[in-house]
């Protein structure tokens, strides 16, 4: 939280800022397309999420998320197409982006090889009349008493973009994702907004421990110039109806975030219901604990544009 102030501080304290904050989702082993491009259409059917997560929900102006996607297959193409929306609250900040995608999916002997691309827009505001100054008076009318400070709502639009790769097969997948190359600026009132390179790696391993339990082990490396962060898991699907599990985020004690429990069920045959709460493990948990996120996924569970009729052949003797 302290390090969005600073940003919002700098921002329009020295005209050019390099700030970069990935949001942070406890649901990306479930929601796959969101985390890579290049995993859309796997499900072989329309696919869709809609999340929340509320982090460290004792902090006044806490990091609030929204999202949703879709993706489907597009077989006479070969890919797949999709579409994501991000909303992202950190006290007076404001992140919004609307993307879309398209990956080329090639089957071999070992199973899917998917490369994909996704671009969109990023629409940013900050509440400048939220701010407060040393010498400002809030009492009544708000005056900063500052001459860069106005209490108006400070926007910015800036283009985003990201590629991956992905390869799948029944009991083992993985991904990497690249995002910001080259690295680029975006303005936001009278400052602008660097966003830096920054890179996803995943894996997941399936284990079929029985005719009706399936044991999913999975992690997850986030990269930027700054820092590195892990997330690892390990999940038991029973029946294909309830899912539950561990997860911890972090990968030393400098890093160590959270302990994040899994609870999952199936809401008929098309609807899924996740929920998960971060258990803070770092010294600041007196502080942050409490993160709480709920994911429900749909699932069209249909085979699409298969059984389409063939493709007219004219024949001349038939004109």
């Amino acid at each position: 939280m302290r390090a969005w102030l600073e940003i919002i501080v700098c921002i329009f304290l020295t005209v050019n800022v390099w700030a970069q904050q990935q949001t942070q989702s406890s649901h990306h082993v479930f929601n796959k397309y969101y985390l890579n491009p290049a995993y859309g259409g796997l499900e072989r059917s329309l696919s869709a999420f809609a999340g929340y997560r509320d982090q460290y929900s004792a902090f006044p102006g806490n990091p609030r998320v929204f999202l949703c996607n879709a993706d489907m297959p597009i077989y006479r193409l070969n890919g797949a197409a999709g579409f994501s929306l991000m909303s992202h609250t950190t006290g007076l900040f404001k992140q919004t982006q609307v993307k879309t995608s398209y990956n080329y999916v090639q089957g071999t002997q070992f199973g899917f090889v998917s490369i994909g691309v996704r671009a969109g827009l990023e629409f940013m505001q900050v509440d400048g009349s939220g701010i407060t100054t040393p010498d400002g008076d809030y009492e009544g009318v708000i005056q900063h008493n500052d001459p860069t400070l106005a209490n108006s709502v400070y926007s910015g639009i800036g283009p985003v973009w990201e590629v991956g790769a992905y390869f799948f097969n029944n009991t083992f997948e993985a991904g990497l994702t690249i995002a910001h190359i080259p690295s680029h600026q975006n303005n936001l009132g009278p400052g602008r907004f660097s966003k830096s390179a920054l890179g996803t790696a995943f894996g997941l391993h399936k284990y079929p421990v029985s005719e009706t339990i399936t044991l999913f082990s999975s992690c997850l490396l986030q990269w930027d110039p700054a820092a590195i962060q892990s997330d690892v898991s390990v999940l038991l699907k029973i029946e294909d109806k309830l899912t539950a599990g561990l997860g911890f985020r972090g990968y030393g004690p400098l890093s160590g975030d959270a302990l994040i429990v899994y609870l999952g069920t199936n809401i008929g045959q098309k609807y899924n219901l996740l929920y998960s709460y971060d258990l803070g493990v770092s010294a600041l948990r007196s502080s942050h604990q409490g993160s709480h996120e709920i994911t429900v996924s749909y699932n069209l569970q249909t085979l699409i544009g298969l059984g389409l009729p063939p493709k007219i052949i004219y024949n001349p003797r038939d004109l």
